[in-house]
């Protein structure tokens, strides 16, 4: 992959927290539990004391329909 695909992938599979709770259907507090519990785990975090997370597309939607189909 070349730089642009890599780029482009990310683009299309990659999203941080917000994009991820939309996805989730979950609140900040509720998001934050299911990565504590590890029922959603990032795909890649960076830093320490300020971590960035993201989080894969796919993941999140299998999650999504899970927790849709546990209700």
């Amino acid at each position: 992959m070349n730089k642009d695909e890599i780029k482009k992938w990310i683009k299309d599979n990659l999203v941080m927290q917000d994009k991820a709770r939309t996805i989730t259907g979950q609140s900040v507090s509720a998001f934050n539990q299911s990565v504590a519990t590890g029922g959603i785990v990032p795909f890649v975090e960076f830093g320490y004391a300020r971590k960035t997370r993201l989080y894969l597309r796919e993941d999140l939607e299998e999650y999504a329909k899970n927790k849709r189909s546990r209700k």
